[in-house]
C-alpha cells in the first residue's frame, strides 16, 4: 500500500514538492541549457521528477526552454 503526502515527512514532503523540483530544474537548465522539463508522476512518493526528454505520455507540468 503507498504512502499518502500526508503520512510523509516533513523533509520528503519538501523534497517532493513542486517548488523543489523547480528549483532542480532550474539548476539543470543553468548547467545545461535546452529542454527541461517538470513532470508529474502520480507517485505519491515522487510526484514530480525532471526530465530532459520526457516521453509524448507523460504529463508535463512545466517547460523550460532556451
Amino acid at each position: 500500500m503507498p504512502a499518502q503526502p500526508d503520512s510523509l515527512s516533513p523533509k520528503r514532503n519538501l523534497l517532493c514538492s513542486r517548488e523543489n523540483a523547480h528549483r532542480v530544474a532550474s539548476q539543470l537548465f543553468d548547467a545545461r541549457p535546452g529542454r527541461v522539463s517538470i513532470v508529474r508522476t502520480g507517485n505519491p512518493l515522487q510526484p514530480f521528477c525532471v526530465s530532459t526528454s520526457p516521453s509524448r505520455g507523460d504529463h508535463v507540468e512545466v517547460e523550460i526552454v532556451s
